[in-house]
Formats: C-alpha cells, sequence, structure tokens
C-alpha cells in the first residue's frame, strides 16, 4: 500500500485516491495544510494500484526534442484582460464547448476554495477560471470522472498544474484521441490552509464578504500583477507582490508544497499536448513594441495539439518563436523547481501562531520602502513611468 514517509514525494495529484477499487483512501490535510493519501488499513486488500498510478514512483524521463514554440493572445479583448497573459485557454475552452464537451481546470467554490471544476460552457461561473491562482487545487474524484466521461466518447480539455497533468496520465493509463491537456509551468503551490488564512483576515479588515478574486489584475498593466479582492460593501483592495500577503509568500518560494523543491516534472518536453507560461519579452521575441496588455507562450507537444491550434487559430493572435530563446527569457521554471527558503519549515510551523499580518512581517517583512513604492505606483502608471518604478528593487 501506498504509505507517504518522506513528503517530498507525494505532490497530492490524487491519482491514488481515484484508482483504489475499495475506496480506503482519502486525501487528508497535514499540518501545513496540504493534502496527503492516508490509507484505511483495515480496508485496504494490497492490490497495489496505488502504487502502480502514483506519478512520481513510476516517473520515467521523457525523451528531449524540440517543441514548437508560439507566442499568443487571444483577440477578445475583455477576455484578454480578465486573463492573467494572453488568455490561451478561453478560446481552447470554447472548441470543446461547442463540441458538447467539457474542460476541467481551476475556479473557486463559494466559500473561496481552490477547487477543480467541470464546465460546458462559458457563462459567469467558467468567468472564474480566467487568471492565476497561487495555491493548490482540490481534486477529488476529478480524474474518475474524466475518465467516465472519456469512456463515453465524450471531448475532454484538463488544464492544471504539470503534476496534475501527470497523475492524470498515470491514472488512464492510456492514450485518450478526444482527451487534451495543458500544463502550467508552475513556480510552486502554497496551501490552501494559508490561504484560508488570508481570506480570512482580509474578510475581517474590511469587515465585509468577498464577492471577487483575480489573482494577477492588470490594474497597473501586464508587467505589474496585482492582487484585487472585491467586497460586498463596494469596497475595493489592489495589492501587488511587493505588499500583498499571498503573493509576497507565493514569490518568494516560502510557502510551496514539499515536493515543489525537487519537482520530478521540470524538463522541456512534458506528457502534456501544450505547456503555457508567462510572456515577459515579447518586445525581443517579436520585434514589436509590448502594449503590457499579455500575451502567453505556448509549447505544443503532440500532434493532435498542433492540430488543434489549427483549428483555433483564428481566435488569436499568434506568432511562431524559437522554444530555447523564449524559455531563456521567459521561462526559468520549465526546467528549474523552486527554490527552498531558510525559513520555510518554520513558517508553516507557527502559522497558526499569528494573525496573517504579523506572520509576514516576522518570516519575508513589508518594509515602509515597499509600501512607499506601492503607494505611488497610480502616478507612475498613468506617467508611464512603471517601467522605472519595476527596476526599483524592495
Amino acid at each position: 500500500m501506498i504509505e507517504i514517509t518522506d513528503k517530498v514525494k507525494c505532490c497530492g495529484c490524487t491519482a491514488c485516491f481515484n484508482i483504489c477499487p475499495k475506496k480506503c483512501i482519502s486525501m487528508q490535510p497535514d499540518t501545513e495544510g496540504f493534502l496527503y493519501p492516508i490509507v484505511d488499513k483495515k480496508q485496504c486488500v494490497n492490490c497495489g494500484l496505488c502504487e502502480k498510478v502514483c506519478p512520481i514512483l513510476n516517473y520515467k524521463p521523457i525523451e528531449e526534442k524540440t517543441p514548437a514554440a508560439y507566442v499568443v493572445r487571444t483577440k477578445n479583448q475583455h477576455d484578454l484582460m480578465q486573463s492573467t497573459s494572453g488568455g490561451f485557454s478561453t478560446p481552447l475552452a470554447q472548441w470543446f464547448f461547442n463540441k458538447g464537451g467539457s474542460v476541467w481546470t481551476a475556479s473557486y467554490d463559494n466559500n473561496w476554495n481552490v477547487v477543480h471544476r467541470e464546465f460546458t460552457k462559458d457563462d459567469v461561473e467558467f468567468s472564474k477560471t480566467r487568471g492565476s491562482k497561487y495555491v493548490q487545487s482540490y481534486l477529488g474524484d476529478t480524474y474518475t470522472e474524466i475518465q467516465d466521461e472519456l469512456k463515453n466518447g465524450r471531448w475532454v480539455c484538463f488544464i492544471g498544474t504539470t503534476c496534475q497533468v501527470y497523475g492524470l496520465k498515470e491514472f488512464l493509463k492510456k492514450d485518450y484521441e478526444n482527451l487534451i491537456t495543458v500544463d502550467l509551468v508552475c513556480h510552486g503551490t502554497p496551501s490552501p490552509k494559508l490561504w484560508e488564512k488570508y481570506i480570512d483576515f482580509q474578510t475581517k479588515k474590511y469587515n465585509s464578504r468577498i464577492t471577487d478574486i483575480n489573482f494577477r489584475n492588470k490594474t497597473y498593466g501586464y508587467h505589474s500583477g496585482t492582487m484585487m479582492l472585491r467586497f460586498e460593501d463596494g469596497k475595493k483592495y489592489t495589492g501587488s507582490a511587493r505588499v500583498d500577503y499571498m503573493l509576497k509568500s507565493f514569490f518568494s518560494e516560502i510557502a510551496s508544497r514539499p515536493s515543489c523543491y525537487t519537482c520530478k516534472f521540470k524538463q522541456l518536453n512534458r506528457v502534456s499536448d501544450y505547456t503555457v507560461f508567462d510572456c515577459w519579452h515579447m518586445g525581443e521575441l517579436l520585434g514589436k513594441k509590448d502594449d503590457d496588455r499579455g500575451y502567453t507562450n505556448l509549447l505544443v507537444h503532440t500532434d493532435k495539439g498542433g492540430e488543434l491550434l489549427k483549428e483555433i487559430a483564428a481566435a488569436y493572435e499568434i506568432f511562431q518563436v524559437d522554444a530555447e530563446k523564449a524559455i531563456a527569457l521567459d521561462g526559468i521554471m520549465v526546467r528549474n523547481s523552486a527554490t527552498p527558503h531558510k525559513d520555510r519549515a518554520s513558517f508553516y510551523t507557527d502559522l497558526d501562531e499569528h494573525e496573517m499580518d504579523e506572520h509576514i512581517q516576522k518570516y519575508i517583512k513589508v518594509t515602509s520602502k515597499d509600501r512607499l513604492l506601492e503607494s505611488i505606483k497610480g502616478i507612475a502608471y498613468k506617467g508611464g513611468l512603471m517601467a522605472t518604478l519595476r527596476k526599483i528593487k524592495g
């Protein structure tokens, strides 16, 4: 039976949970708030399926070959401004909706927990999937439900972190022509517990219920993504990674899951059809002026992915680029894991001992200089000085 004795060797993908024929595996949070499989040994029949689908135990490097690489951006301006970068996923999802298919991707539940959900149409609920969510999502029975839909001949798109895509592929154990997968180049995933603490802090601070969240709102353009929260009473909060407690935790690499620091899946070639990551240097890649509204770097790994891209290409501005140049400029995390912060262990050990603001000030302090620079961003943005401001280190 699968038994996690070293947390570095579990990415929380839920493949073991989904495959268990006796349903004797549950995903339980540890003290840090990350989910791990727990086996009910009285019910276990030692079939070994849980170990056979573990993407870490069964990881095999993929032969390196250079994938086709593109810089893309949706032509729909509303979708673009609601997306973190270039809005690649929305036209892709629309193709599946038009086929009567489904898209499984990270969204929010009614309490702002990050969960993977099924979508079958572009509506208000689907709009919640747009934008980054720097929290490990809850997958639940996602893999099992996807398998059922694939067996019934339905077109399915799955979008998730690289380890989640690997976990799905190991669970399925076969290729399906009606499945398209998209993996997101990942910087590490903070725990749901930390996110819950952040939501609780902001709700109490503003004394109002949160009605909208965007981790990287384009308040000051694509190159200065800002956490944006809207509240029921009409108030709005914005804060960049310089001052926002959740973004600062994420980008400082102090809050990631243990497996993220030695990620097995960091390589150029993936089991997915597409890999996407930010395009910060579109000017250098395309020889065009950057309008600061965002583009997406896209790697295409399969013939199936290439053919589908041709079908939906009219929905995008799309430019073919050199893969290695794109990775050198924007894709350091394609091949590299998160770097452990020196205080990572104690950051989670006493997470429950402080309020969110006290905790951040103890480990990754927001300085008076940070707050000053944040306060003048509006003026700098209107004056066209954001590039200069970004060069000033906190």
